[in-house]
């Protein structure tokens, strides 16, 4: 069992520098509580394990699945405090196959045409600082994040006797990220364009979420709407204590989303 490398959770010299900005020209024009809930239908594409031969995300039999997300963000006046945003994202995959092959997952090696019962459950919080930097029918944001990683990958391989070998890896820590967001509306009519992108690279490793979607905000005093999206979340940790991650998550969304 591993944990992330410390290195990854240092915090850039960019990232401090965004979060030193003088926030005069930063201050945000809006007063209001942004609030959203969803379905992300997320698939796993990959490969984890030994530095020399890892084992993919097909070899395991991993499928897609329905996950959930939230969001709550809280603009205002004031320009010296910057606005907040926290988010929640559970995932849960789920793979059964059989391992042609031998195989080293963690600090375990497995034996060749066993089954393979996979399962991967992680959960994310985001904690953003930003400063809205332009607010008209475009809008940009710039800021800080910190996402807290509570996740678990367990392999069991069962043999033709009944003979199982069980392993784990942790991929728990906090990793500092930048976080950017532009969104377009389209005006008198309801709809947006919405981009999100948290960045971290560090000697060599990288990790990257992306989210687009379309969104339609229905007016009044409580305003309501529904979006669409996709998201991409990409971890790409080379050579990490003789072991690699190199995971893609990713698949289409759909969420409600409030204004208020």
């Amino acid at each position: 069992m591993k944990k992330l490398h410390s290195s990854l959770f240092k915090t850039t010299a960019l990232a401090c520098s965004l979060a030193s900005i003088s926030p005069a020209a930063m201050s945000d024009t809006i007063l209001g509580i942004y609030a959203g809930a969803g379905v992300w239908d997320t698939s796993l594409d990959g490969s984890v394990g030994a530095s020399s031969d890892p084992i993919t995300s097909s070899e395991l039999g991993i499928d897609s699945s329905k996950n959930t997300f939230a969001y709550l963000a809280f603009e205002h006046l004031v320009p010296v405090i910057p606005n907040a945003r926290v988010a929640l994202t559970n995932i849960s995959l789920d793979g059964d196959s059989t391992v042609s092959r031998e195989f080293t997952f963690d600090d375990q090696t497995f034996d060749a045409n066993g089954r393979a019962v996979t399962n991967i459950d992680l959960d994310m919080t985001d904690v953003t600082l930003y400063y809205e930097i332009l607010d008209n029918w475009v809008s940009i944001d710039v800021g800080v994040n910190v996402r807290m990683l509570d996740g678990m990958a367990d392999v069991e391989v069962t043999d033709d006797s009944g003979n199982s070998q069980t392993d784990s890896m942790d991929f728990s820590g906090a990793l500092p990220m930048l976080y950017g967001k532009a969104r377009f509306d389209l005006p008198f009519s309801g709809l947006y364009v919405d981009a999100i992108i948290d960045y971290l690279s560090l000697d060599g490793n990288t990790v990257t979420d992306t989210d687009i979607k379309l969104g339609y905000m229905f007016e009044g005093p409580l305003d309501i709407g529904f979006e669409l999206g996709y998201r991409q979340f990409k971890i790409d940790l080379d050579d990490l204590d003789d072991a690699t991650i190199n995971m893609t998550f990713d698949g289409p969304y759909a969420n409600l989303a409030l204004h208020f």
